[in-house]
């Protein structure tokens, strides 16, 4: 690892003479740059340095890991936009394609210098084989194939920004429509996958809609016991009946003698189920073997930004924390041998 530098009189660069000769007119080489960026995809910059000195030999600081990550991250970036294997590689895959998004808070540092948590939006398109048949009772213990390719993407940014991302991401993989969206109740998300993918089959996260019923449930029945059964059982209309049976069950409550603020929390749960009547069809799903649930946004979330940006003590500059999710991304859609050409 030990080479005697040169410097020239005129530029006061500093070489070594065999680099031209062996066409090493970088700084790093590309299998070092991999590393690096792998690395940090998963440790922080410390971590990083350490283990790259352990595996390599090669002594860097953290902070120059950290600039060298965010320069080869914006490279990958650009070399991911038309990137022809990836969009052979999504095409060839077996299933019907899935959109879902969400969102997640990362530590951010504005421009003054304040800490701040701003919302990194995550998208997922994957393609799925679809399971055995199901019924509302079984939605919990089936098991629903794995998806068979994946590409996520993450950014803070507006959800204008996030838009434009999502018909860049859905051009890069080569998919004009999808078979199903999967998200919560956003107005904004469901605005975005009609811009971006026109018509498809919409659907409300079984579990952001559970999560409202409980919500409303925890306000009008104060004992566990009574509340736990009220949700199993609206759970269960929900999941067999949809829209009809929720309003159904919501207006006979309404029908009876309650205060105001349980009143009008009844009142907002039908007026949310309402604006999502449409998205509600969980038996015909579970029939068809489709999934319900948004878990695959849930554990990008997770593993995608959670795992690396949400680190303790992690407090990102927000065009830095892009570049990471870069990275992140290509790590979590198992892209990472194609995006660099290995075979």
């Amino acid at each position: 690892m030990q080479r005697r530098y040169y410097q020239c009189s005129q530029c006061q660069g500093y070489s070594f003479f065999a680099d031209a000769t062996l066409g090493l007119d970088a700084t790093y080489t590309i299998g070092f740059e991999r590393l690096l960026a792998r690395c940090s995809g998963f440790w922080s910059y410390r971590l990083t340095a350490e283990n790259l000195e352990m595996f390599t030999g090669i002594r860097l600081s953290p902070t120059t890991i950290g600039k060298l990550a965010e320069e080869i991250a914006g490279k990958l970036a650009v070399k991911l936009q038309d990137h022809l294997p990836i969009r052979q590689g999504f095409q060839a895959a077996k299933g019907e394609t899935e959109f879902q998004t969400d969102g997640t808070s990362v530590n951010t540092r504005n421009e003054e210098g304040k800490a701040e948590w701003r919302e990194m939006k995550v998208g997922v398109l994957a393609k799925r084989k679809r399971g055995e048949s199901a019924t509302p009772s079984e939605w919990e213990t089936r098991e629903l194939p794995k998806p068979t390719v994946v590409s996520a993407f993450a950014a803070i940014e507006s959800k204008e920004e996030f838009l434009e991302r999502c018909q860049n991401e859905r051009r890069r993989v080569g998919v004009g429509g999808v078979s199903s969206a999967l998200a919560d109740g956003a107005k904004w998300i469901w605005s975005l996958v009609w811009t971006v993918f026109g018509f498809t089959a919409e659907c409300l996260d079984i579990y952001h809609a559970v999560e409202h019923m409980a919500s409303c449930g925890k306000l009008l029945y104060k004992d566990t016991v009574v509340f736990t059964e009220w949700l199993d059982r609206m759970r269960f209309v929900l999941l067999s009946e949809g829209f009809p049976g929720i309003e159904r069950e919501l207006s006979q409550i309404l029908s009876g003698d309650l205060k105001t603020a349980e009143r009008e929390s009844v009142i907002s749960l039908l007026k949310y189920f309402r604006g999502h009547s449409s998205r509600l069809n969980y038996a015909e799903r579970l029939a068809q073997g489709r999934s319900i649930g948004s878990g695959l946004i849930e554990g990008a979330c997770k593993n995608l930004v959670g795992r690396r940006l949400k680190q303790t003590g992690a407090c990102w500059r927000v065009p830095r924390a892009n570049r990471m999710a870069v990275l992140c991304s290509v790590i979590y859609s198992e892209q990472w041998r194609k995006a660099w050409g290995i075979p």
